[in-house]
């Protein structure tokens, strides 16, 4: 038997572990931020000395958000020519860069292949002209009293049948992506708009099923594929207005409205996307050209009083393994590597509600030396 006292003591004991185990939770749900921290490791005295760091400050939220963007192509109007024929490109009519028309032949392709559809297309079109005539004549002659109704019926019904397998030709030529003639198949532009890549010269062999071997698209629309972190996904809607410039022209704006929110999170970047639609004025915007795009909150969703945040240096933020990190600079021997989740970011900033405090410091330069020294 345990006497009073021991078991006294057993139960004293069980709960002073038991207060231990729930501090240590409660510490370690208070930072959860905090990814790893430096032990063993000191700043060489050369590295200290150019240090450079920034502090984390506070800023105000205003009625707008601040995305980052890229600029593609309207996918309804982009089209890329894969040969699904083995053959020879006997002539090239376009270069790089090049604005097409519509219809225009921008390929000359000769092929085997082709050889029996030629064929059956000549057939086709000898049968139609002999219909057509016949056809003629009994008209002809049930006007004068000569055939029956039933002999006009049966060439109308010749010439239909003709007219049937020359349209079936040319849909399997359809299916090569282009027209027949003189035993050459003609590839043609389905819109008006720019060559954007050119894989092809005159005389090269082909095979069916290789790369392209061009791409045209229409740039009088682009898309914007604008990013939007989990921070910011309860603000942000459909049909807000936006303005979207780029670097590459400071002074002009772009106004659009975000047409589409993908219903997924980006597995690499860690986003969801917006989709823009821009009407692309003297065609200044270029696919895959990065833009800033200003989101204008509706009514609805502003906050009654202005929001604080925190804000610190992009160029701060390390961004790896699907997340977004920074090195806190405590002192030469002493780092924190912080995980942060963005609510938006801008060219030179990054705004954060949590993870960091005000004064904190972030390294902004030599921090991914540091990074790989506390990861070891």
């Amino acid at each position: 038997m345990i006497n009073a006292a021991i078991l006294k003591k057993l139960i004293y004991l069980a709960s002073a572990a038991t207060f231990c185990l729930l501090l240590v939770a409660c510490s370690s749900q208070d930072n959860t931020a905090q990814v790893a921290s430096s032990e063993g490791y000191c700043m060489p005295a050369h590295m200290a000395s150019s240090l450079k760091t920034a502090d984390v400050t506070l800023a105000t939220a205003n009625n707008s958000i601040q995305l980052t963007g890229r600029v593609v192509s309207n996918p309804e109007k982009y089209f890329r020519f894969i040969p699904l024929l083995d053959g020879v490109v006997s002539k090239v009519n376009f270069a790089l860069g090049d604005y097409i028309q519509k219809g225009t032949v921008l390929l000359e392709i000769r092929s085997p292949e082709l050889s029996s559809l030629n064929a059956e297309l000549r057939t086709g079109q000898v049968q139609l002209k002999l219909a057509q005539r016949q056809l003629s004549a009994a008209k002809e002659m049930y006007a004068d009293g000569v055939a029956s109704e039933r002999d006009l019926l049966e060439a109308q019904q010749d010439v239909e049948v003709a007219q049937l397998e020359i349209k079936k030709v040319q849909e399997n030529l359809g299916i090569y992506g282009g027209s027949l003639e003189r035993g050459v198949l003609l590839v043609r532009a389905p819109f008006s708009g720019y060559v954007l890549s050119k894989e092809v010269v005159s005389g090269q062999q082909i095979e069916a099923g290789e790369e392209p071997l061009f791409a045209i698209t229409d740039l009088e629309e682009v898309w914007v594929m604008a990013n939007i972190y989990a921070g910011s996904l309860s603000s942000v809607q459909q049909g807000m207005k936006v303005q979207v410039k780029a670097s590459s022209y400071p002074d002009q704006v772009f106004e659009g409205e975000i047409d589409r929110l993908s219903n997924t999170f980006d597995s690499q970047e860690r986003v969801l996307k917006a989709r823009i639609r821009l009407k692309n004025r003297d065609l200044l915007l270029k696919p895959e050209m990065f833009v800033n795009v200003t989101v204008n909150l509706k009514k609805e969703v502003q906050k009654p009083t202005e929001e604080r945040l925190l804000s610190l240096p992009s160029k701060a933020m390390i961004f790896t393994n699907s997340r977004h990190q920074v090195v806190v600079y405590r002192d030469s021997c002493h780092f924190d590597i912080v995980q942060l989740e963005p609510v938006y970011q801008t060219d030179d900033a990054i705004m954060i509600r949590d993870g960091l405090k005000e004064g904190d410091k972030v390294v902004t330069e030599n921090h991914l030396l540091i990074y790989n020294q506390i990861q070891k």
